[in-house]
């Protein structure tokens, strides 16, 4: 029985409950590296006072833009709503848009917005708590030029090389390791290597430097928008070869689903899906596809990769959670509930059971027939391999089946730790992210802001514990390969029910490691740091698709 199909009030009240408070916003220029402007001085009578713990409507000031745009978005063609205002109307409006959406909206100390520049004024606009660890409750505060969020949200596309780094270390010396190279780019096609080590960019001694010009260039290749610039890059492989690519930076479109394979054990056949990103819409035909094939293989087992999938449609995630355990195991639970502040009611996320056509539903051309049945593969147990690097609806598919008894086995390091979510904001050139629900499981958890932490012996009480091993990856060999840390550890676990032994803290006793790893968390640098963005900052940006979800929900409704 489909979900979609019986319950449209369900599927259609998230979107009318968010509409009327959150639907009303548009563009600006900033972004949170920005150096904070002098406020302005309040000139005229138009200008709005501030009066602390009274708050107007985020309506009253919306699109009252100090610098108002003209025309439309090239990218969406929607008309710019801007209009001419203040510095001062756009703080009142983060503001009241705080206020109104903000999950922990109590804990926001109100200040005048006066005595504050525009990114300055929105950056303390969060709590200031801090979590078990000690670290801030709240690590998802964000803004950025809304230019920037419609390319890579619209058009599916970020600039750069298709490089993904572990950024060990970003000051002297600085040590930037491969992590992945995406496919079909042009890093991969000149032999760009998992594990290699950054050396030079430019002739420019990329490990060393300490000129603050150096680092500028550096930055400059590193995050250059310029399609089609050429930069040289030196590094070292895992071999201590050294070898030099010239690359061109390109709008890299990625490849969510990298690599999916049947490997014959003596327990049986065992699926590997390495999935990057649930921000894709090709990841549901993908899925749809390669699910198939693993029923039609009668796999046994399966392993999810998500070591590098920093979340995005919640809609995926949950079907491929649906795929994994079936329906028997999810028939009238639910796969996340959205918790927001006490302003607005809380929501209910279903483990989708058929296809959706998720790429037709946000505007573009049809990939998969709607309404098909999702191959099941109703297994018990998954096996779920992690780093730092796995956030958000990645989270979210590892709490929703532990909540539905689905035994799941963490294979890795710990998650990033963001059970928290945000519908975007534009105002004036500008989108604004700030934390506006928690997701919680079936059995009402979502309390892992520290991350989902693999552990051998999990402690009762503590469910952020997940049965598994604490394991760092190595790079020494490629993903998907059966001699892989992480891979072959939860290959490991299947055959003998517990985790293998570790030698060095860096690899199993069958792959003796050679390259010692920078303990990233340990090294103090000196000079100047190279720029680097972080898992939850690109978490942020892979979770504006909840807003798109949200009205995802309401056309699906409809049919």
């Amino acid at each position: 029985m489909s979900f979609i199909r019986n319950n449209k009030q369900s599927l259609l009240s998230l979107s009318v409950a968010l509409g009327i408070s959150l639907l009303s916003a548009c563009g600006g220029s900033s972004d949170s590296n920005e150096t904070p402007l002098t406020p302005p001085a309040n000139n005229g009578a138009n200008e709005p006072t501030w009066v602390q713990g009274v708050f107007q409507p985020s309506s009253d000031f919306v699109a009252q833009c100090q610098s108002p745009r003209s025309g439309s978005s090239p990218i969406t063609g929607i008309a710019y709503p801007d209009k001419a205002g203040s510095e001062l109307h756009e703080k009142h409006w983060q503001r009241a848009f705080t206020h109104e959406t903000y999950l922990w909206y109590k804990e926001v100390v109100d200040k005048d917005p006066k005595n504050f520049g525009l990114v300055e004024y929105f950056n303390q606009l969060k709590t200031t708590a801090v979590t078990d660890s000690g670290a801030p409750k709240d690590q998802f505060h964000w803004m950025q030029p809304t230019s920037e969020v419609e390319e890579q949200t619209q058009l599916g596309v970020t600039y750069g090389y298709g490089i993904s780094f572990d950024f060990q270390s970003s000051q002297v010396p600085r040590s930037w390791q491969v992590k992945n190279v995406t496919p079909d780019t042009q890093a991969f096609d000149l032999g760009v290597s998992r594990g290699s080590k950054l050396l030079e960019i430019d002739g420019i001694d990329f490990v060393n430097t300490v000129s603050q010009s150096d680092v500028d260039a550096i930055n400059d290749a590193m995050f250059s928008r310029n399609e089609g610039e050429s930069h040289t890059f030196k590094f070292v492989d895992i071999n201590n070869v050294e070898y030099e690519v010239i690359l061109q930076t390109a709008a890299i479109s990625g490849k969510p689903l990298q690599l999916a394979k049947t490997i014959d054990t003596a327990q049986g056949k065992v699926g590997y899906l390495l999935l990057n990103s649930f921000n894709n819409t090709v990841v549901e035909k993908d899925l749809f596809e390669q699910f198939t094939q693993f029923s039609n293989e009668q796999i046994t087992d399966l392993v999810v990769d998500l070591r590098y999938n920093g979340g995005g449609f919640i809609a995926l995630s949950s079907q491929l959670a649906y795929m994994v355990a079936g329906e028997v195991a999810t028939q009238n639970k639910l796969y996340e509930r959205i918790v927001y502040n006490d302003k607005i009611a809380s929501e209910v996320i279903p483990f989708f059971d058929v296809t959706l056509d998720l790429r037709r539903l946000i505007g573009g051309d049809s990939i998969i027939q709607e309404n098909q049945p999702l191959p099941t593969l109703d297994l018990p147990r998954v096996y779920v391999l992690t780093t730092g690097s796995s956030c958000s609806a990645s989270e979210s598919f590892i709490n929703a089946l532990v909540g539905v008894g689905v035994e799941v086995i963490q294979i890795g390091d710990t998650t990033c730790g963001k059970p928290y979510g945000f519908v975007s904001e534009d105002n004036c050139g500008s989108t604004y992210f700030t934390v506006q629900f928690k997701g919680e499981n079936h059995l009402g958890f979502g309390d892992y802001a520290d991350g989902l932490i693999p552990t051998e012996l999990p402690e009762a009480g503590k469910d952020y514990q997940i049965q598994g091993c604490p394991i760092q990856e190595d790079y020494l060999n490629a993903l998907g390969d059966e001699q892989e840390i992480l891979l072959s550890s939860a290959l490991y676990y299947l055959a003998h029910n517990t985790c293998p032994e570790i030698e060095n803290n860096a690899s199993l006793t069958l792959t003796q490691s050679t390259t010692p790893r920078v303990n990233a968390a340990s090294s103090v640098g000196t000079g100047p740091a190279v720029k680097t963005r972080t898992p939850r900052q690109d978490a942020i940006i892979s979770d504006i698709y909840f807003d798109k979800f949200r009205d995802i929900k309401s056309k699906v409704g409809e049919q």
